[in-house]
Parts: structure tokens; sequence; C-alpha cells
């Protein structure tokens, strides 16, 4: 049961990367989106808590907080410019970092990094 609610909740959580396919002006700001991205992940799992009692609270938190963090990864990689992606310096693994850094400031503190 677990497994399947988790999925359920990773639905959602894809929802707000697809968000821009139709209203360009929807989570436009990574603030926005990471903002919206906790508090979905809270609200599901105050739900998941109150109705599912046999559910693990804990790798539902997890889980979820992971899968989001890969879809930022995934979309700030597809939003890399060719240019720089084609460029002898151009090293993915440091840009997954800093946007993982960065995701999880934000998720943390509620407000960009300084």
């Amino acid at each position: 049961m677990t497994d399947n609610i988790i999925e359920i909740s990773k639905a959602g959580l894809r929802s707000i990367f697809t968000a821009n396919k139709y209203d360009d002006e929807i989570l436009d700001e990574d603030l926005s989106r990471i903002l919206f991205i906790r508090n979905f992940i809270e609200e599901s799992l105050l739900s998941v808590k109150e109705t599912c009692k046999g559910i693990n609270a804990e790798e539902y938190f997890n889980e979820l907080k992971k899968y989001a963090l890969e879809l930022f990864l995934t979309y700030c990689e597809e939003s890399i410019p060719e240019e720089e992606k084609n460029s002898k310096d151009f090293n993915l693994e440091i840009h997954r970092k800093e946007d993982k850094d960065y995701f999880n400031y934000i998720y943390d503190n509620l407000e960009y990094p300084e």
C-alpha cells in the first residue's frame, strides 16, 4: 500500500513540472516551484498520516522529496543551453551538485540563497 500511495503522490509532483506546457506563467520561478513542491509534500504527508495508519510517514516523505529533487535536476539539465553543454569546460556533475544544493536551500529556508 505504501508503494501505491507514493506513486500516486509522485504523479502529483510530476504535474508541477509539466504545468508550463499549458501556461508558461505558472510556477515560472524556481522559488515558486520549490515552495509549491514543499507545500505539496508536507500537505500530502499530513493527509497520509491522518488517513493511512499503515504507511511509514518517514519513508513516504523521503521518497517524495528524493523524487522531487530528481525531477528538479532533470528540469535544470534540460534548460542548459546546448552551447554550454557542448563546451570543453562543461561538467554536468558540478551543475547537478549546485542545483541540488540550491533546491535543498530553498526547500529548507523558503528563500533564495544569498
